[in-house]
C-alpha cells in the first residue's frame, strides 16, 4: 500500500445487527476497506442512502488504495469501489463550492471550573441566548478559523443538523455528537496548505463521516 491520496466511490449493504447502529456499521465497513493501520489515515463522507438505509454510497479519501473486496461481514458488506488519485490541480484565487459534514467543538469552563468539549453554536447559545449571531455565522466562522491563512470564506449556511447516536454491539451508552452540514463558497489562498487540510480533515471528530470538506466548481446557482 502507497502513501498516496485516493479518492474512491464505494457502495455498501449495511445490514442491522446485534444493537449496532447504522453509522456505526458504516464506519466499519469503511475501515474494512483500508485493513490494519496504526493511523486511521481516512476521511469518508457518506453521499446517499438508500429508504430505510440499507444501502449506502460512500465517498472516501485515504492514503493508500482501497481493498476492492474486503470479506463480507454479518452486518453488512462492500459491494462495489471504484478509486482514482486524489491530485486536484486548485489555482490560487480560485473561487469553489464546498460542503462538510462536521462535528465543530469549543472548549467550555463550567461554573465548578471543570472544562468540557461542546458543539460551538450549543456554547454560543448557553452563554448568551440574545447573542444576534446565527448558528449559519457561527459555524461558518469555525472554518474560517480552521482554514486560515488557506482560504477565505466567502459564504456558509447549515442545511442540515442534529445530534448522531453511535451504537456498537454491548455498549451501555452511545457514542454522542453534534454533526452539522455546511455549504458554502471559498477563495483558495494557498492551494497546497488546502490539499493538506483536506487530507487531514476538519474538526473534533473525524469518524462517523465528519470531517471530510468536498470541494467542486463554483456553481452559478445552487
Amino acid at each position: 500500500m502507497t502513501d498516496e491520496l485516493t479518492l474512491s466511490r464505494v457502495i455498501l449493504d449495511v445490514h442491522p445487527h446485534r444493537g449496532a447502529s447504522r453509522e456505526y456499521i458504516t464506519h466499519q465497513l469503511v475501515a474494512d476497506l483500508l485493513g490494519d493501520r496504526d493511523d486511521r489515515g481516512y476521511l469518508y463522507r457518506v453521499m446517499r442512502e438508500s429508504r430505510g438505509g440499507t444501502e449506502a454510497q460512500v465517498l472516501v479519501l485515504s492514503r493508500g488504495r482501497p481493498d476492492p473486496a474486503p470479506p463480507p461481514r454479518p452486518w453488512g458488506r462492500v459491494r462495489s469501489v471504484e478509486w482514482k488519485p486524489f491530485a486536484p490541480v486548485i489555482r490560487p484565487e480560485a473561487v469553489l463550492d464546498y460542503e462538510i459534514r462536521i462535528n465543530a467543538t469549543t472548549v467550555v469552563t463550567k461554573p465548578s471550573g471543570a472544562k468540557c468539549r461542546t458543539d460551538v453554536w450549543d456554547a454560543v447559545f448557553a452563554a448568551n441566548r440574545d447573542d444576534p449571531r446565527s448558528p449559519h455565522e457561527v459555524y461558518t466562522a469555525y472554518l474560517e478559523r480552521k482554514l486560515e491563512g488557506i482560504a477565505d470564506i466567502l459564504d456558509g449556511r447549515i442545511t442540515a443538523r442534529g445530534q448522531v447516536r453511535i451504537r456498537r454491539p454491548g455498549d451501555q451508552r452511545p457514542i454522542t455528537l453534534v454533526a452539522a452540514n455546511l455549504i458554502g463558497t471559498l477563495r483558495v489562498r494557498d492551494p497546497g496548505a488546502l490539499i493538506d487540510a483536506v487530507a487531514a480533515g476538519i474538526g473534533r471528530s473525524k469518524a462517523f463521516g465528519c470531517g471530510l470538506l468536498c470541494l467542486s466548481d463554483r456553481k452559478s446557482t445552487r
